[in-house]
C-alpha cells in the first residue's frame, strides 16, 4: 500500500519459529512477488529505500526472499528473513527503511520474543497478532512494548488512524507525543494555532 511509504508501516515481523511462521512467510512471499514496482514520493526517497534494502541484503545471516530491481522513483517489494541471534548481533537491522521493505525475525522461544522486544528503541506502533491462547504471552510483552511504542494494537495494522482523542502518534523520545511533531489525533490541531498575547488592553478592546 503506497509503496510502504507510511511512518507506521510494519517493517519488522517477529514470530516464533515453526510451521505457522513458515506458512506466513510463504504467503507473504507469494503475495508480494506478484506486486509491481510503485512510484515513490521523490527520487531521494526511492534511492534511500534501495540503499536500505541492499544494506539488509548484505548483512550476515540474512536470507533474501524477494528483492526485485527498481530504478528512478520506483520502489519494488523486498522481504528478508533472519534468526533472532543474528538480528540482535547487528543493531542496524532494526533501523527503519522507508518503503516496501520487510524483515521477518525468527525467535526460538517466548523468552527470545521478550529479548527482541527489549532490544528496540522508540517506535510509533507495535502490534500483537494473537489468538486467545496467546493471552499469557501477551501479558508479558505488553509492559515491555508500552515503554517503546506510542500505540499498541492487537490483530490489526497500524497504517489506519482516526482523528480522535484516543489516537496518538508517538512513543518514547524522540518519537514523543509532541503536538508540534504529529499529524495524528486531536492534539495535532495545535500545530496550526498561533498564540497572541493581549497586554494592558482596555476591556472594551480585549477579545471575548
Amino acid at each position: 500500500m503506497g509503496a510502504g511509504q507510511f511512518c507506521t508501516n510494519p517493517g519488522v515481523v517477529i514470530g516464533l519459529d515453526g510451521p505457522d511462521l513458515d506458512a506466513f512467510v510463504k504467503a507473504a512471499e507469494e503475495a508480494l512477488a506478484a506486486q509491481d514496482a510503485q512510484t515513490m514520493l521523490t527520487d531521494g526517497i526511492a534511492n534511500a529505500c534501495r540503499q536500505g534494502r541492499d544494506r539488509i541484503a548484505e548483512t550476515a545471516g540474512v536470507d533474501t526472499l524477494i528483492s526485485a530491481d527498481s530504478a528512478g522513483r520506483s520502489g519494488a517489494p523486498a522481504v528478508f528473513v533472519v534468526n533472532a541471534e543474528d538480528f540482535l548481533k547487528q543493531p542496524s537491522l532494526a533501523e527503519e527503511v522507508f518503503g516496501p521493505v520487510g524483515l521477518v525475525v525468527k525467535a526460538k522461544d517466548e523468552e527470545t520474543l521478550r529479548t527482541l522486544a527489549r532490544s528496540f528503541h522508540g517506535q510509533l506502533t507495535a502490534t500483537l497478532q494473537m489468538e486467545d491462547a496467546d493471552a499469557k504471552l501477551a501479558e508479558t510483552l505488553l509492559p515491555i512494548l508500552e515503554r517503546r511504542a506510542g500505540r499498541l494494537l492487537a490483530n490489526g495494522f497500524p497504517t489506519g488512524v482516526e482523528v480522535a482523542d484516543a489516537m496518538v502518534h508517538g512513543g518514547p523520545y524522540p518519537a514523543s507525543t509532541n503536538f508540534g511533531a504529529t499529524s495524528v489525533g486531536t492534539m495535532a490541531i495545535r500545530r496550526w494555532l498561533r498564540p497572541v498575547c493581549y497586554q494592558n488592553l482596555p476591556s472594551g478592546l480585549a477579545p471575548a
